[in-house]
């Protein structure tokens, strides 16, 4: 009986308060955005103890320490920079280096902030603040059209996880930590190459060339009560708030922004180490455009700004006009004009004497972003323009070498060649296209044209050599059908390496 006693039976609710009791949990979605991934860094103490070899100072020997942008809060042991170190004695050198922080079991730390805005075919990740036990958060992509009539994404948007497509973003929750955050890298594509081109051609059919993207989540194998903490499954679609893609992650088929174009023009002078004129554009010379000179203040200054979109908005319509429409024709492009116009300072060489070599002499130095020289480019450059038919004159009359070429300029072809004359290539059409040919330093269309037309329609091949690549033996190939030969050939090179890594041309292009 006694025993008997002792057993649950004899109290038979002791069961409720000995047994695990079952309690229904709540899984609570707080948040759910796209995000970049940013290392955390820390400041990690370091020291070196330095053997003197002469006698010398504190200061001497903290000096290269100091220099190294590495080291941050340099101090030593002694301190005053003014005590004397003997030969043979020490000094020990304190100080910090950044260095990527890990956690407490040695993991690499980031943090994720919400990004609004990234290019098509780009890396990024998700991210998913929630708390609960035993459930499965779903999470797909879709886009808004808000202005746009048509989609330019099947939606719910396919992306890549690793290699391998998907257009879902599972995250089991089992965490109660409120608000505990989950991360999963994607890139923003379709697998296949044909799909992906497909994705920019209808991006390249929109005005803006954009689309606006955002989070739809469903919480899933769960008994516990469900709450979305602002009673919406849809994230980062709020006003304000939206997640833009812009559908040009290169600079093939698309205008150079402004600020763009500042930025290359940056690049490349602090590349080719300008300092003193880093500020400066087209300044230089004895002809100029006076439009877009700037020769005070900053190139981001609003109202020199103004004067590089002038700029800007014209190499654009020229691009457009001759099919510079690819990042490699424009990379071979500003390379060579950053070399032609010593790094956008002078549209006119400014010479008062000329080697022998320039026909036409003084009145056909090099003039516009191409800096076009000779009276005969800029007679074919006359014709183009004005719808007339006299360099083909000059080709027939002129004097011709052993080999067939024409040997004479164009003024010597007037002087010489009574038939030109009396076809209209005559001293008083000379002296108009020496007038023309100022247009080319002072006039921003023609500088800007003019520079077009001599790649595109004057020099047949430029276009196929830039078609074959950016490397330095590429370079070389579009320089000796510019110029004529190889002059600052390294030059060009490097200013066009350096066009190509700002353009980000290996990573981002779709056309390579």
């Amino acid at each position: 009986m006694a025993e008997k006693e002792k057993s649950f039976d004899a109290n038979p609710n002791q069961k409720v308060y000995d047994m695990p009791h079952q309690v229904d949990h709540l899984v609570e979605v707080f948040d759910i955005y796209f995000a970049e991934q940013v290392k955390v860094y820390k400041n990690e103490p370091k020291s070196e103890v330095v053997k003197t070899t002469k006698n010398t100072t504190v200061k001497a020997i903290l000096a290269p320490f100091k220099k190294d942008k590495k080291k941050l809060n340099v101090t030593s042991t002694p301190s005053d920079p003014k005590t004397v170190v003997k030969k043979g004695e020490s000094v020990t050198v304190n100080w910090e280096e950044k260095v990527h922080a890990k956690d407490e079991n040695g993991k690499l730390e980031y943090d994720y902030p919400k990004i609004n805005k990234i290019k098509v075919g780009k890396k990024l990740f998700i991210v998913a603040k929630c708390s609960g036990d035993k459930a499965k958060l779903t999470i797909e992509i879709f886009e808004n059209k808000l202005t746009n009539a048509e989609s330019v994404y099947d939606n719910p948007v396919k992306f890549l996880i690793g290699e391998e497509e998907k257009t879902k973003i599972e995250f089991d929750i089992k965490s109660f930590q409120p608000g505990h955050q989950y991360e999963q890298e994607i890139t923003l594509k379709p697998k296949s190459k044909e799909e992906f081109k497909k994705l920019i051609d209808k991006f390249n059919k929109r005005k803006d060339k954009n689309a606006f993207l955002y989070l739809k989540a469903d919480v899933t194998d769960t008994i516990s009560d469900i709450n979305f903490v602002y009673q919406n499954t849809e994230f980062q679609n709020a006003e304000g708030n939206r997640f833009e893609v812009l559908g040009t992650p290169c600079y093939c088929n698309r205008d150079i922004k402004v600020d763009e174009m500042i930025s290359i023009i940056y690049n490349l002078r602090d590349k080719g180490n300008v300092k003193t004129k880093r500020e400066h554009f087209f300044d230089e010379g004895t002809e100029l455009i006076s439009s877009i000179g700037i020769s005070s203040g900053k190139m981001t200054d609003s109202s020199n700004k103004d004067k590089i979109k002038l700029f800007t908005d014209e190499f654009n319509t020229m691009f457009k006009k001759y099919e510079i429409n690819t990042c490699k024709r424009k990379i071979h492009f500003v390379g060579q004009i950053c070399l032609e116009t010593i790094n956008f300072s002078k549209t006119y060489e400014s010479r008062s004497t000329v080697p022998d070599n320039y026909k036409g002499g003084v009145s056909f130095q090099g003039r516009g972003m191409k800096q076009i020289t000779h009276d005969y480019n800029y007679l074919a450059y006359y014709d183009y323009i004005k719808f007339t038919k006299l360099y083909p004159i000059y080709e027939k009359y002129a004097k011709k070498d052993v080999t067939g070429n024409i040997d004479e300029s164009v003024g010597e072809c007037i002087k010489n060649q009574s038939k030109a004359n009396d076809m209209g290539l005559n001293n008083a059409f000379y002296e108009d296209l020496k007038t023309f040919a100022k247009l080319l330093s002072s006039d921003l269309f023609h500088s800007v044209n003019s520079a077009g037309w001599f790649s595109v329609i004057w020099k047949k091949k430029v276009l196929l050599a830039m078609d074959k690549g950016l490397s330095d033996d590429n370079v070389k190939s579009v320089t000796k059908l510019i110029n004529g030969g190889e002059t600052n050939l390294i030059e060009r090179q490097n200013y066009t390496k350096w066009t190509k890594e700002f353009f980000n041309y290996e990573t981002d292009c779709i056309n390579k």
